[in-house]
């Protein structure tokens, strides 16, 4: 069985020497970092008949569970150290986020994911800066050329070419490949701080607002690791009805 995922990206690689995929994680929690993925398939990738199979259950991040999440990250692993592709992520911190809002802290971890990648290759890629052409347009000639997709919407803030799709998780390989390197790698961060802020059960949901984190916010208010923006209309609106808390998670603001 071949995964679409790899026919739909081998096809772009024969008017291209590769395609670079970019995805995000974290950025609709209410603490920790936005994290951001880029893996980079050379065209001579899809050439490899065990690549083939070894990319068969690559999927989007969220379209599978933690355990296969974690095998298939290590898989991206494997593949990097023997040069097969290239790999990195990107953050941008709290601070940030309060800072720039969401959308532009996310675009300050793509660019650096897309950065390191491009260093990891070895001078195979470059990140191409954004021209008065294509400023606005999300579609760029590939002939003989990088195809460099983001997960989404075209992002204008971001500083470097690149096109958007929409759902490009479920289509694009290297893009699935960017949502697995960005949510086991913030998961990993969350875990982490969930040693030092255990009440806030981060270990569990990695930032997002689940009940016991609601709870939490309630009872002990918010640590250093708390989006400030996120929380304002959370912490100045009324906690409970009827004795539960309120899903407050809809009350965030993504400006």
């Amino acid at each position: 069985m071949v995964n679409p995922l790899w026919t739909f990206d081998r096809k772009r690689t024969k008017s291209s020497m590769g395609v670079v995929g970019v995805d995000e994680a974290g950025r609709g929690c209410l603490a920790g970092p936005v994290v951001a993925g880029a893996v980079l398939l050379p065209a001579s990738f899809f050439k490899s008949a065990a690549n083939r199979r070894a990319c068969v259950s690559i999927n989007d991040s969220k379209q599978v569970k933690e355990v296969l999440r974690e095998e298939l990250f290590e898989l991206i692993l494997d593949r990097g150290e023997k040069n097969e592709l290239f790999w990195a992520s990107g953050e941008a911190s709290v601070e940030e986020i309060e800072a720039e809002n969401i959308v532009g802290a996310t675009c300050l971890a793509m660019g650096r994911a897309m950065e390191q990648v491009a260093n990891q290759s070895n001078g195979l890629w470059k990140p191409k800066a954004k021209t008065e052409d294509n400023l606005f347009n999300s579609k760029l000639e590939t002939e003989n050329n990088w195809i460099v997709s983001v997960d989404g919407r075209f992002m204008k803030r971001l500083p470097f070419q690149h096109e958007g799709m929409i759902k490009g998780d479920t289509f694009s390989l290297a893009i699935a490949m960017g949502s697995l390197v960005a949510k086991v790698t913030r998961d990993r961060k969350m875990k982490e701080l969930d040693g030092e802020f255990p009440l806030y059960d981060f270990s569990s949901n990695k930032g997002y607002g689940s009940p016991k984190h609601l709870s939490a916010l309630e009872s002990i208010g918010p640590s250093i690791h708390h989006r400030p923006r996120f929380l304002r209309k959370i912490l100045c609106s009324p906690k409970e009805e009827d004795g539960k808390i309120v899903d407050l998670q809809s009350q965030l603001s993504f400006s």
